[in-house]
């Protein structure tokens, strides 16, 4: 869904880009960081932490998180 008008967009693009490679990264990250951290406060209580990151995953992705070769990939 696009609801942003063409000028707009346009604007914000240039303004983005104005930014150096290594602004945009640590700003993309932050804003990351600030998406999980909400995703995270609204967790349903009690979760253990491999639920939580089951969840948060969930949440930010859309889908549950795949098992690689029939392992469960949130175990360090």
């Amino acid at each position: 869904m696009e609801d942003t008008n063409r000028k707009v967009r346009a604007v914000q693009q240039r303004i983005w880009m104005s930014f150096s490679e290594s602004e945009r990264f640590r700003i993309g990250a932050e804003l990351f960081d600030l998406a999980r951290k909400a995703i995270v406060s609204r967790a349903p209580n009690g979760l253990s932490e491999d639920e939580l990151k089951r969840f948060v995953f969930e949440e930010m992705y859309g889908f549950q998180m795949p098992k690689a070769g029939g392992l469960d990939i949130t175990h360090d």
